[in-house]
């Protein structure tokens, strides 16, 4: 026998009992109670190459359970034992090893069996402050999608932040069941729950685009007041998951309009033919804004999301919008003194007439004032016997206040003067058949009649 093969069946005697060895340790930890020596986990607890009773003891104290959480490609570990306290049995123990197999034990398989506890008793403030400090602080904090102060889409962000009653719960019921303690931080990370994309946030923006495109015009003659897009959009809100736009303020706004516009009843500076500047009070012409109507139609307006012109609703109206006056320059011009009419069409003196007033008392007086012509009439009778003790005829008949109106006076003989004073009319202004028909011809209904003394 050559001394290589001699080397060699020594070598491969020695292999042999080394292996014959080797199974009887592992045969031994197999059968005698031993766990096997590689990576073995009962309920969470290592207890590699430990023998029953001293894993018992080291899984009862929770001893090396800790928990391994992924964030971000780093594992943090947390040790839980100083939170958390097991009650296993020795069966249970025994029980869990009978499931290893001996080719575990001798192919060194890396065993993890979950075993979940007779008993468990959890400290969660304890514990919750252990993974707080342990794992890193969110790097972006998760927040839904919503529309900032001028209403633009701010789209959502999906943070790393945890949602730490959602994984205390999921620690919790895996350390009382005994299961393995190992997670990915992401599964448990806050998630928005409104998104830009989704239909409801996208049909908001688009109303909201409508609503900032919008603008309300009301027009006063050459003067415009806008309602601006800013100053809807600072009235929208969002409720339940709808825009909704505020229309509270819409009723003060009408009313500053009315304020601001509104001439019936106003005293006006009137440039005279023959006695300069005189303050005119009263009368029944004048912008008076309907306010209760023309909120209605606001509200409508609004409520289309598209630009609009719109004028206001008037329960009486003037003859123009004025920065000064509403008369215009077309007017009636009636003096009590003089006893005269003067007819202004567009600023152009088209006539004048002598005419008599009512007498100057209080059942018989023509009122002083801004009028305004409210019809025209042809072939009409004025009075009668039983209220007002008279019963005439007239060809022409233009009434600015009341009962009070311009109208020819064929039964007259004379025109001007002092006869109002005592022959005067019961309100009304007699003029010429003439002249009358002319005024006729050249009135419109809504011209300003200008009453003074």
């Amino acid at each position: 026998m050559s001394k290589g093969t001699k080397v060699a069946l020594i070598i491969a005697a020695i292999s042999l009992v080394a292996g014959f060895v080797a199974i009887f340790v592992v045969a031994n930890n197999f059968f005698m109670g031993k766990f096997p020596v590689q990576t073995t986990i009962i309920g969470g607890t290592e207890v590699s190459d430990k023998n029953i009773s001293d894993a018992l003891v080291q899984m009862n104290a929770a001893e090396g359970l800790k928990i391994i959480v992924n964030k971000d490609g780093v594992e943090c570990t947390v040790p839980v034992s100083g939170s958390v306290t097991r009650l296993y049995d020795r069966e249970q123990v025994e029980d869990a090893k009978s499931q290893i197999s001996f080719f575990d034990y001798l192919f060194h398989t890396k065993v993890e069996i979950p075993l979940q506890p007779k008993d468990v008793t959890i400290d969660e403030k304890k514990l919750r402050n252990s993974i707080e400090t342990t794992i890193p602080s969110p790097k972006y904090k998760t927040s839904d999608a919503y529309f900032d102060s001028d209403w633009n889409l701010i789209a959502e962000v999906q943070g790393d932040d945890i949602n730490y009653k959602q994984f205390m719960k999921k620690v919790t019921d895996d350390i009382r069941s005994g299961n393995e303690l190992n997670y990915k931080a992401e599964d448990f990370y806050f998630h928005p729950a409104v998104k830009a994309e989704d239909e409801n946030m996208k049909d908001i923006q688009e109303k909201i685009q409508q609503y900032k495109k919008m603008s309300i015009t009301f027009e006063f003659g050459k003067r415009k007041e806008v309602i601006t897009p800013e100053k809807i959009c600072s009235n929208l809100k969002i409720k339940k998951g709808k825009v909704k736009l505020k229309t509270g303020w819409t009723k003060d706004y009408v009313r500053r309009l009315a304020r601001k516009y509104n001439t019936m009843g106003a005293t006006r500076t009137f440039q005279t033919t023959k006695d300069g500047e005189k303050k005119i009070t009263g009368g029944t012409m004048g912008w008076w804004m309907n306010e209760e109507k023309t909120l209605e139609n606001l509200k409508k307006a609004l409520k289309k999301r598209k630009s609009t012109t719109m004028k206001p609703v008037y329960r009486a109206i003037g003859a123009t919008h004025g920065k000064d006056n509403d008369i215009g320059k077309s007017y009636v011009e009636v003096s009590i003194q003089r006893q005269h009419v003067w007819v202004y069409i567009k600023g152009e003196l088209k006539l004048e007439t002598d005419c008599v007033t009512g007498v100057p008392n209080k059942e018989r007086m023509t009122h002083p004032g801004c009028h305004h012509i409210v019809a025209k009439q042809r072939d009409r009778y004025l009075g009668t016997m039983a209220v007002q003790g008279y019963h005439t005829h007239v060809d022409y008949f233009m009434p600015f206040n009341g009962g009070e109106g311009l109208h020819d006076a064929p039964w007259r003989g004379s025109f001007g003067g002092q006869i109002y004073k005592s022959g005067g009319s019961h309100g009304c202004v007699n003029l010429p058949p003439a002249m009358a028909a002319k005024i006729y011809d050249l009135a419109f209904v809504g011209m300003p009649v200008i009453v003074y003394d």
